[in-house]
């Protein structure tokens, strides 16, 4: 896997080479030019090899938002690999569809691709919660990466969104996992009956330290926390960016980070296969490398100088947990989050145990 992965990697940088030469010099080819091209037998393809193609990627994330990056990025990147043939319109949050069901139409069709966070379709997929993070499972970039491509959570995963005929790609992280509230915190007993906005494993969690989870979609925190009418978010520190603003209406940013967490690609496998063999080659190739690099690395220095920004601007107060309290915590969610994910079903025991076994070889306590 490693070393289809260093292949890969390397015929991806050198066609970006090619391109960044190519645009330097105003070489750079539109999508005319690339209809324009030999037209060849796709291989039993329904879309013939010299067409340009049209994509449609719903976000769940507003365009004008760090967040919204991932798709700007993921869109400029396919474009430029694929020299025009395949073009991406980017749909903000509801224009073709509800955010909560996005795993739903794609799965159907609706519309091709997706920029997604995979907790919010638990409820259909459970095996999204292991592809966005699960509570105190990972610590950097690195260990997630390490997990899904040599341990084989992808695996695990990709089994589960290939049964509603969808490609997965595991992309950005998101360093700063932890709550964004309008109370002080310094021990389990401060989350008593607050509401947290908090999606899939992560309400199962504040439930479970005696929060009020609430289930609303992003882009009602702003409004939510404002009005006072939940007391926190578990939410991603990138919205503490000048576009997202919720550093204007939370006071405290807890830390630790309880995992870095992940957003996701997701591609219905049918319009994957339609490609031509050569660009659905191509493409298939790009929007995995470039989930893992551009998009994931963008967003962890964006998410980065977000916090930055916030705290000398003093719109927000870090609070650094005790380590008896993060102790305790950590004990919670493993021996009763994790094992009530793992009774799900045996896929998603098989993916719990992969992140078990990761903690083990790193070191940490999991077995209580």
């Amino acid at each position: 896997m490693k070393k289809n992965f260093k292949k890969a990697l390397a015929i991806l940088l050198a066609l970006c080479t090619v391109l960044t030469l190519l645009t330097a010099c105003g070489g750079g080819s539109t999508a005319g030019d690339a209809a324009g091209g030999d037209a060849s037998d796709g291989g039993g393809s329904s879309v013939p090899s010299g067409e340009v193609i049209t994509w449609r990627l719903q976000s769940n994330y507003a365009l004008d938002s760090l967040e919204g990056d991932m798709a700007k990025n993921l869109k400029e990147s396919v474009e430029r690999a694929t020299n025009g043939r395949l073009q991406i319109e980017l749909y903000e949050p509801g224009a073709l569809c509800q955010a909560s069901d996005i795993v739903t139409y794609l799965s159907q069709g609706a519309f091709d691709c997706a920029v997604i966070f995979g907790s919010t379709y638990a409820g259909v997929l459970p095996e999204a919660d292991l592809g966005t993070g699960i509570p105190f499972a990972w610590e950097s970039s690195s260990e997630i990466y390490d997990a899904m491509e040599n341990y084989g959570l992808l695996e695990v995963i990709q089994e589960a969104y290939s049964e509603l005929n969808i490609k997965y790609y595991w992309n950005a992280h998101e360093p700063n996992y932890n709550t964004l509230c309008n109370f002080y915190v310094d021990s389990i007993d401060d989350y008593a009956g607050k509401k947290i906005r908090a999606l899939g494993v992560w309400g199962d969690y504040y439930a479970a330290i005696g929060a009020a989870p609430v289930n609303i979609p992003g882009t009602e925190v702003y409004q939510a926390l404002q009005l006072g009418t939940i007391d926190g978010a578990h939410y991603g520190w990138s919205s503490l960016s000048d576009a997202n603003n919720i550093r204007e209406v939370a006071q405290y940013a807890i830390l630790p980070s309880l995992c870095y967490c992940q957003m996701a690609t997701v591609v219905n496998q049918s319009s994957l296969d339609a490609l031509p063999d050569d660009l659905r080659e191509t493409v298939d190739e790009v929007i995995r490398l470039c989930n893992i690099g551009v998009i994931g690395q963008d967003h962890v220095a964006g998410t980065e100088k977000s916090v930055r920004d916030a705290v000398q601007g003093d719109y927000v107060e870090l609070v650094e947990l005790p380590d008896d309290v993060v102790a305790e915590l950590r004990e919670i969610a493993i021996t009763e989050i994790w094992e009530d994910l793992a009774s799900k079903s045996e896929r998603m025991a098989r993916g719990i145990e992969i992140i078990k076994q990761q903690s083990r070889d790193y070191g940490r306590q999991v077995d209580y």
